[in-house]
């Protein structure tokens, strides 16, 4: 037991821990990385509709720190594509093998046209391009890394 102010090493450690839990405080609130969403209440920045399925919500997070929630893939390509250059500072899509968990949009690999698919499209994440491959063999599709969903969704009606 110790008193208030006096040394002591279990206090020097709780100190130590702290200040390693500042720090990465710190660094989870750097402005660049997604929020958690809010199922059933965030709309959706492109077609507005209510976000509802973990394993298909997206985000941007532009370059003044504001965060676009979106309900599919399709819909954060169709808002990257008319937004206006050098005002997107991070892209993050969710992993639908593990809903919740993001990853960011260039290091996802992701299928088109599987069995599985997002409420408002083609298109599905994973949280990278072997899982994705992975996936493929029980989902079919087609695998795709992001410019390539940029691409497909822009010329096959995607939003």
């Amino acid at each position: 037991m110790s008193r208030a102010g006096a040394w002591s090493p279990a206090g020097d450690v709780l100190r130590r821990v702290h200040t390693a839990m500042l720090g990465l405080v710190l660094l989870a609130c750097d402005g660049a990385g997604p929020r958690p969403v809010a199922l059933g209440e965030d709309a959706c920045g492109y077609c507005r509709m209510t976000v509802t399925d973990p394993r298909f919500a997206a985000e941007v997070v532009t370059s003044t720190g504001r965060v676009h929630v979106f309900d599919s893939i399709d819909c954060l390509a169709g808002w990257v594509r008319s937004a206006e250059p050098g005002s997107v500072r991070t892209l993050w899509v969710t992993d639908a093998s593990a809903p919740g968990t993001f990853v960011a949009a260039e290091e996802a690999g992701y299928l088109l046209e599987s069995s599985l698919r997002g409420p408002m499209g083609r298109a599905v994440a994973f949280r990278s391009l072997d899982a994705a491959r992975a996936a493929h063999a029980t989902l079919g599709g087609t695998v795709a890394d992001w410019p390539a969903v940029l691409a497909d969704t822009s010329t096959r009606g995607g939003h």
